[in-house]
């Protein structure tokens, strides 16, 4: 037999042996019987070795499987039973006043006991609740649900210590989530967190004691501010507004209610707070119940709820928040990236920012909610505090307010607290707001 022959059959060994057969008598066929006598150990030989060879082929061919399975096994590993399992608490860390706290404990007691969900809750008060939270976060050892200043929610997804809203949950109820808000919450086309409430500043009107000046309605425009300020001076009043000085938020409040933009103010604005200075009760620390015969204080909110300021008539500068959403002081829920229970902490964070929780944390913290349908009229009791939202609830937002008065902010709080209080010029003001003298 021939080289080339023994090749061809060589060829022919990972074929089946019923085939194999067949090609040894054909080949066999036709040829003179001596030769076939002659060869005939060899093509038993072959017919031995190819059949070994093919034994052993299937056999290889067996085994690649049961290694895949170990490959993916090992490459993929199974969840330890070890893990955080369903039983394990959902563990959330706030920030939040002493007060807020207990209420939230309240709220959450109630989720419990209808649910049977274990909830773990943590409260960080301090001031640098920030540094605290990303540094557990940025070791793994972050809470499963966060509830905080909103104006913390992108910084922490961009350093991927979030999940995305969309990630888990599909039932998210954003055509009645007050629009601004959720612009804070918002980066890189995706949705970080979940809008909670809101305690933005508020301008209080005294109405007995802004009758006593003469005036019939609540200023709105410049020339009716110096209407204001005329009749003040007019009748000899000693002070017209409280405000209080070194937080910012106060002097936007101010300036937007004057018609202005903080950052780029105009003379006639500046020159009213010149002007207005000497009639205003400048105060460190938050106001109260003290302001509450003047004709005006500029307060959060939830102060002027928890005071006699709750009497008066509430105005916002909405138009302003709408440019600057960070000045409406919100708070959202927010899931961290390393969570195990997000499906759990998406229910959680359903219930409390449900409208109906929402409703029952106003009434006791004072805080805004954050759904539009809270403010019909028909729906939303104040329990005496009127307080209606217009252009706010209808605007999209804008993205001003990451480029510019964010990025201004520890800027704008210096400078703003300086002029308010006559401690600069508003030149100086302008300067340091805009980078340049003079105004609009």
């Amino acid at each position: 037999m021939s080289c080339q022959s023994v090749k061809h059959f060589q060829k022919k060994i990972g074929q089946a042996p019923y085939e194999f057969a067949k090609i040894l008598y054909k080949y066999c066929e036709g040829r003179p019987r001596d030769l076939r006598r002659k060869n005939y150990w060899l093509l038993f030989a072959i017919l031995l070795l190819s059949l070994t060879a093919l034994s052993q082929g299937q056999d290889l061919s067996q085994t690649p499987s049961g290694h895949e399975e170990e490959d993916d096994a090992s490459l993929f590993p199974q969840p330890s039973t070890q893990e955080r399992t369903s039983q394990s608490p959902i563990r959330v860390t706030v920030h939040l006043s002493d007060e807020d706290f207990k209420q939230l404990e309240e709220l959450n007691h109630t989720y419990v006991t209808d649910t049977g969900a274990t909830v773990e809750l943590n409260n960080i008060p301090d001031a640098d609740a920030y540094l605290q939270l990303t540094s557990a976060l940025a070791v793994g050892e972050g809470p499963d649900v966060m509830l905080i200043n909103s104006s913390w929610v992108r910084p922490m997804a961009s350093r991927g210590y979030l999940l995305p809203v969309e990630f888990y949950t599909s039932n998210r109820a954003d055509s009645d989530t007050i629009n601004p808000l959720l612009q804070e919450v918002e980066w890189n086309g995706y949705q970080w967190g979940t809008p909670a409430d809101m305690d933005p500043y508020v301008l209080a009107w005294n109405m007995k004691a802004l009758n006593s000046l003469g005036m019939t309605d609540i200023p709105v425009g410049i020339s009716s501010w110096k209407e204001l300020l005329s009749k003040t001076k007019n009748r000899g009043h000693q002070q017209l507004l409280e405000i209080s000085s070194g937080d910012g938020y106060d002097a936007a409040a101010l300036m937007g209610a004057l018609g202005t933009d903080p950052l780029n103010p105009s003379q006639a604005s500046l020159e009213w707070i010149d002007k207005a200075r000497s009639f205003m009760q400048i105060d460190q620390a938050e106001q109260g119940a003290g302001g509450a015969q003047l004709p005006l204080t500029i307060s959060a909110v939830s102060v002027a709820a928890k005071s006699q300021i709750a009497k008066a008539e509430l105005r916002m500068p909405e138009q302003l928040y709408a440019i600057y959403p960070s000045l409406l002081r919100s708070r959202s829920y927010a899931v961290s990236a390393g969570s195990l229970h997000a499906k759990e902490a998406a229910e959680w964070i359903a219930y409390m920012s449900s409208a109906v929780v929402q409703q029952e944390w106003y009434q006791a913290t004072g805080k805004l909610p954050a759904l539009k349908s809270l403010y019909d009229d028909t729906v939303f009791n104040p329990a005496g505090l009127p307080f209606h939202l217009n252009s706010l609830l209808q605007t999209a937002g804008t993205d001003k307010d990451t480029g510019r008065l964010q990025a201004k902010w520890d800027v704008f709080v210096k400078a703003s607290g300086d002029y308010i209080t006559g401690k600069s010029a508003a030149a100086d003001y302008v300067e340091a707001v805009r980078g340049e003298a003079g105004g609009s």
